[in-house]
Formats: structure tokens, C-alpha cells, sequence
């Protein structure tokens, strides 16, 4: 197993979203519902399948497909996501 950069960040997950869509970085926030910018399945596994080579072994079709929102996919993918708000705000 790689030992450099083995884990996601926000920042990545954002950039790979943007890269696979073609759309800028700027365009991917938190509140994001990668569905409505254009993400489909095919897409989506092509994303698993990165995450899964960084180390992302939580990177699961099932609940990112359930939950298809930016935010929701770092609080699943990132190692410190337990201790992750979003904004200082609860959600629901």
C-alpha cells in the first residue's frame, strides 16, 4: 500500500468531482447535489474507484449514490469526518 497522500481531503474530492464533470473547481461546493451538475453512475464508479486507489476503502456506490451531496460525501470519505461540521451548523 502507498504511503504518500493515501487519504482524501475536501479539497480533492472537490477537484476530482470537478474534473470528471469538466466544470470548475469553484463550481463544487459543499451543497452541492452532484445529480443535478451531471453526475451519473458511470461517473460515479469511476470516482469510487479513484478513492478506493487513494485509500478510501469506505468509498461504497450504495451510500454515496444515497446521499448524492457534496458535503455528505467528505463527512463519509475524509479520515477526520466524525469530527467535521459543516459551517458550525447542524443539519437534518
Amino acid at each position: 500500500m502507498a504511503t504518500t497522500s493515501s487519504t482524501l481531503t475536501r479539497e480533492r474530492i472537490i477537484e476530482d468531482i470537478a474534473e470528471i464533470l469538466q466544470v470548475p473547481a469553484t463550481e463544487i461546493g459543499d451543497e452541492t447535489n452532484v445529480l443535478d451538475v451531471g453526475l451519473d453512475s458511470v461517473r460515479l464508479m469511476s470516482l469510487i474507484e479513484r478513492w478506493r486507489a487513494a485509500g478510501a476503502v469506505k468509498a461504497d456506490l450504495v451510500a454515496l449514490a444515497s446521499d448524492p451531496v457534496v458535503g455528505a460525501w467528505v463527512r463519509e470519505l475524509t479520515p477526520d469526518a466524525g469530527s467535521a461540521t459543516t459551517n458550525g451548523e447542524a443539519t437534518r
